[in-house]
């Protein structure tokens, strides 16, 4: 019998679990993944307080802002009794459930922190330095790397003139967890996406008073309409072709809440802002008609007590600011030489293979992308198109394809990870792994399925019905979408609480 060929899976978050069950379809290969925490589920294992060595973190109210359908791995459905949107412990649930489904549990190391990966010149390609807790330090060698921590592991805070002499607090999105410390208090959020537009709402029912600081506007999509479902079911195929239908379509979604964007201040700067900048919001609408938000334009500076701003306003007894800036990609594990060119630039293929490597197929990042769609569903791609290379199965394209390819992703490229439109970006790897459906084919083979794939929801589910890895289940899903995601809503029991 072959020896199987051991992969290093650097994390154990959602990108380290479907990495583990991918390398176990293919066959061949021993994932072996390290988690420097106690539990699975990397973001989504809540704690109070930042763990040592956390990058990324979720508050307690925390709500999904994809709905389950999108949301789901490919070949495990959320139940359907779950609600539409799911609250954090019930998304960390999910996870443990899926790893209990395909017993991946027992592949992962807890208390173990990968140090640094290298390559090791010899036939076992990789040489990975681990930290055992506060314990020994040691070292193994493996024949393939998954790097899976994620694009939200290094906190971005942008710096301004005075802000080290601002006398009031100062914390990132990644440290807040609850409203009471700021109770009474006058509050700064800056940042005009989803986590400023919900951490602000929060805040703003026990604050005196928030500012909400947006640099070039946001545009605010309910999660739901009229007709219970997510706004995320309005973005279908044919309107997923065209840029211009795509960002008509956002617009007309957040209309539906009879929202007018300059009138409540929100307005961004062109019709394209929609794919810029997105707040998917419930509660701001409200928040803002009640006077406890009010929308402002950027900094200028800090002084000690006040914020002026570019339009010279002064906001004055500024008691706490939170930067919702979002993260910046980093690797410290990995030489930077393996993935930045001279200019800084990532060159990775498909966003997953740095080409900069003598055998870029030994090493795949699992999920660098930031996409407006749901980010799991991307994750489970990548990580079944780099098993499959790495159990070889498939090769990657000659040096010139894989160059074009490279240098079109640079343009992408934001705080070092890579801004994409996720659908496109999904279905050029399910083509390069032969599971993208083709509307022509369906037409004459399953006409019902067929309009769906045009006309109906994009959910995970199309990825599943043919190829390697194919799901018995995926077509009666993917046709139950929609009774699936409203089916909590529709008086029948559910459950008691989502967060």
């Amino acid at each position: 019998m072959a020896t199987k060929k051991r992969v290093a899976i650097v994390g154990g978050g959602v990108s380290g679990l479907v990495s583990i069950k991918s390398c176990l379809e293919e066959g061949g290969l021993e994932p072996v993944c390290f988690e420097r925490h106690d539990k699975l589920g990397g973001v989504w294992y809540y704690t109070k307080d930042l763990r040592p060595g956390q990058g990324g973190a979720i508050y307690d109210s925390v709500v999904s802002n994809n709905s389950k359908e999108y949301l789901a791995f490919s070949d495990f459905p959320f139940p359907k009794e779950y609600p539409q949107f799911v609250g954090r412990r019930l998304l960390f649930k999910y996870l443990q459930d899926y790893a209990a489904h395909f017993d991946l549990e027992k592949y992962i190391r807890f208390n173990t922190d990968v140090i640094s990966v290298k390559p090791s010149g010899r036939d076992k390609y990789w040489t990975v330095q681990l930290q055992h807790g506060n314990d020994s330090v040691t070292t193994e060698e493996f024949d393939y790397v998954m790097v899976c921590t994620s694009i939200f592991n290094k906190a971005h805070t942008p710096s301004y003139p005075g802000i080290d002499n601002f006398a009031g607090m100062k914390i990132h999105t990644n440290e807040y967890r609850e409203p009471d410390r700021f109770r009474g208090k006058t509050v700064l959020v800056i940042g005009g996406s989803v986590s400023g537009g919900e951490i602000s709402s929060e805040v703003a029912r026990n604050a005196s008073k928030v500012y909400l600081s947006m640099r070039h506007g946001t545009w605010f999509i309910p999660r739901t309409g009229k007709d219970g479902l997510s706004y995320e079911f309005h973005m279908t195929m044919s309107v997923m072709k065209s840029p211009l239908k795509m960002a008509k379509t956002m617009e007309k979604i957040s209309k539906t809440r009879v929202v007018d964007h300059q009138v409540f201040g929100l307005q961004g700067k062109d019709l394209y802002s929609p794919l810029k900048s997105i707040m998917v919001n419930d509660d701001m609408q409200d928040r803002l008609t009640q006077g406890q938000i009010k929308p402002v334009v950027d900094i200028k500076e800090f002084l000690r007590n006040d914020v002026i701003l570019v339009d010279g306003t002064a906001l004055k007894n500024i008691d706490a600011v939170i930067f919702a800036t979002g993260y910046k990609f980093s690797v410290p594990i990995l030489d930077d030489s393996i993935l930045y060119d001279e200019s800084d630039n990532a060159e990775l293929y498909k966003y997953i293979f740095p080409i900069r490597l003598e055998h870029p197929e030994r090493l795949a990042l699992i999920n660098i992308v930031y996409t407006f769609e749901a980010n799991w569903p991307v994750a489970e791609l990548h990580a079944r198109l780099a098993s499959r290379v790495f159990a070889g199965k498939m090769s990657l394209p000659e040096q010139t394809i894989i160059q074009r390819d490279v240098e079109h992703n640079v343009k992408n490229v934001k705080n070092k990870y890579f801004h994409v439109p996720g659908q496109t970006h999904m279905d050029e790897i399910a083509e390069i792994l032969g599971v993208k459906p083709s509307f022509w084919r369906l037409l004459v083979s399953d006409p019902k399925l067929a309009i769906a794939y045009e006309y109906g929801p994009m959910v995970p589910y199309w990825y599943r019905l043919q190829g390697p890895g194919a799901w018995p289940g995926a077509r009666d899903r993917i046709l139950n979408a929609v009774e699936n995601s409203i089916f909590s809503l529709k008086g029948y029991p559910s459950l008691e609480t989502q967060n």
